[in-house]
């Protein structure tokens, strides 16, 4: 096997149902670098594939949720090709961005009541519970707290969504 196909088999290699691809490390690992410049060859690598990659609509991208690479859909490709997970059911997608906002303010857990206390509605506890099903939260009802799963690193453009968050909140 060749660099690219270790690479490739790396980055599209699924986990469990919130996780796929691989970290810097056990890229390096699986190609064997060693040497010092081995941040140099991991970009020029990923850069090389990435390359490779765009005229199939595909692209390297990278969970910053786990520090996960991993192979996906050009934005634009998946925009056209895949359904929106929350179409039809908005409270859903609202109930997940105030879990993100209260998960991103306290140290990666938010409690339920605090969900709820954002988001103002009732069934909060409901949607969190069809979250959990859909793999996108953990939900401890023993201690009442909400987790983050990967799975929404690699959904969302977390960069783009807290640029827009930040020039909304500047303007």
């Amino acid at each position: 096997m060749n660099e690219l196909t270790v690479l490739m088999h790396l980055l599209s290699k699924k986990i469990n149902k919130s996780q796929i691809g691989a970290t810097k490390q056990e890229i390096l690992k699986n190609l064997n670098v060693k040497d010092k410049n081995k941040s140099i060859y991991f970009q020029t690598m990923i850069n090389n594939l990435s390359n490779y990659l765009e005229p199939l609509g595909l692209q390297v991208r990278f969970n910053p949720l786990n520090s996960y690479w991993y192979i996906s859909f050009d934005p634009e490709t998946t925009e056209i090709i895949s359904a929106n997970p929350f179409e039809g059911n908005p409270r859903l997608a609202a109930t997940l961005y105030c879990t993100m906002i209260c998960c991103f303010n306290s140290t990666g857990e938010a409690t339920i009541q605090k969900i709820k206390e954002l988001r103002k509605k009732k069934g909060v506890l409901e949607d969190i519970k069809e979250l959990d099903k859909m793999g996108f939260v953990n939900l401890e009802k023993s201690l009442n707290k909400v987790s983050l799963t990967p799975l929404i690193g690699y959904l969302l453009d977390l960069e783009k969504l807290f640029v827009k968050i930040a020039l909304k909140l500047k303007n």
